[in-house]
């Protein structure tokens, strides 16, 4: 029996691919450039481009499973299939950790950056403010979500695009040199490190049910939002390092040490367009992860393994309703409690073991389910998903290296917390 309340088809593949690479390009590609020249010099473009191929082979792993599983839900609902309801649920436990945790250290950041360019703005307010104003914003529905993400993605990529187009003309081969400053080792280091950027295209199989568009195209989104930020990263990083020498980027210690090369190339304007489109690529990454963690919460709740509350919809414009307004929350007492950074910590994390799941899952379910009808098959197979796997796991060794003390104890408190949980309502059911 169909269920009486449905999440409405809200979403175009346009507005679709700009909330997939409004969340994956938040501003690391302004505020990180200093770190990633630092450790593998202009060479970085090598790990860059690897580090692409690898996160499009899990995308693929993506695409297969949600053409043949077009759910809210995504990886949870996978590897709940695939592999088995327990480790199913620790998938989408470590999801909600990941997705509610990036609402208040997005709030946190927002305001500590506008409070920069506007100190007579409180940072809390501006956060708190910010949180609100997109919880309204998914309220509304999905159909309005997607066109205010849709103007911000454009946004941010027509800022980075002016960058790019304004520094072309300006570069000066010798900035290159040496391009191997680091050596191979630093160039393999930055391959995972890079992989961490491109996080984000997991959001797509969240909001599928709300796709108005067929399956075999939704899914084809995820190699072009990859594809697309790719050559994004890549463009920024060749002209941050090749209009100035590209030493000067890596020892930089500004907040945005990419600003010589903006200077450079733009003139003091510059300076405006590259922080407007970074604020840009923050908000259009929370907005993103506010639809994709809603969207988990409601089918964790339709399985009946979080309270059910989480699992209703509003009257009129059927949207989760309790995961809105949950995740809004968080980011409004993150702009208050600043130590709730902590959970913004743990995402990447978080996220990774999902990800290595969803590779997993393909290779098991094609085993255990060869007739499942799968609009769209991996080529390659089982080479790509097991190449995914591989990747995954030096990427989430560093995610986990990388965690303070505290940090690293929500994680594992949170792990135990839904092995505990789970065991005690599957008990009781």
């Amino acid at each position: 029996m169909e269920k009486e309340n449905k999440l409405v088809k809200g979403l175009t593949l346009v507005t679709l691919f700009t909330l997939i690479t409004g969340a994956m390009v938040g501003m690391a590609w302004a505020v990180l450039a200093n770190v990633f020249l630092d450790r593998a010099g202009p060479a970085v473009l090598i790990s860059i481009g690897v580090a692409s191929v690898l996160t499009l082979f899990i995308g693929l792993c993506f695409a297969e499973l949600c053409s043949a599983m077009p759910y809210a839900g995504g990886a949870y609902i996978y590897v709940r299939r695939g592999i088995g309801k327990f480790v199913g649920f620790i998938a989408g436990w470590l999801l909600v950790l990941a997705y509610a945790a990036m609402m208040p250290g997005e709030c946190i950041i927002l305001g500590k950056l506008v409070h920069g360019i506007f100190p007579a703005l409180e940072p809390s307010i501006v956060g708190a403010s910010l949180a609100l104003f997109f919880t309204i914003v998914n309220l509304a529905g999905i159909r309005f979500s997607g066109i205010v993400q849709f103007l911000l993605t454009v946004a941010l990529f027509a800022g980075i695009i002016i960058f790019i187009i304004a520094g072309v003309p300006e570069l000066e081969a010798q900035n290159f040199k040496p391009f191997f400053g680091r050596g191979a080792g630093g160039i393999l280091l930055m391959i995972p490190i890079a992989m961490l950027a491109f996080m984000g295209y997991d959001v797509l199989p969240q909001a599928a049910e709300e796709v108005n568009a067929p399956i075999r195209k939704m899914v084809f989104i995820i190699p072009a939002s990859i594809f697309f930020v790719a050559f994004m990263y890549i463009a920024v990083l060749v002209v941050t390092a090749g209009v100035v020498p590209w030493e000067l980027i890596a020892s930089s210690t500004e907040n945005i040490p990419i600003m010589p090369s903006v200077l450079e190339a733009m003139g003091p304007g510059g300076a405006y367009i590259i922080i407007i489109a970074g604020i840009c690529g923050l908000i259009t990454t929370m907005n993103a992860f506010m639809v994709g963690g809603s969207r988990l919460l409601y089918a964790m709740a339709q399985d009946r393994e979080i309270p059910a509350l989480f699992g209703k919809l509003s009257g009129k414009t059927k949207v989760p309703y309790a995961g809105i307004i949950f995740i809004g929350a968080l980011g409004i007492a993150g702009s208050f409690i600043q130590e709730l950074i902590v959970l913004f910590d743990t995402a990447a994390a978080s996220v990774l073991v999902s990800y290595f799941l969803v590779a997993l899952t393909v290779l098991m379910l094609r085993r255990k389910e060869p007739e499942l009808e799968r609009p769209y098959r991996i080529h390659g197979y089982p080479y790509i998903p097991i190449i995914a796997a591989i990747a995954v796991v030096p990427t989430w060794v560093i995610a986990v290296a990388i965690l303070k003390i505290w940090a690293l104890g929500v994680f594992i408190g949170w792990v135990l917390f839904g092995c505990g949980y789970y065991l005690l309502v599957r008990k009781n059911r």
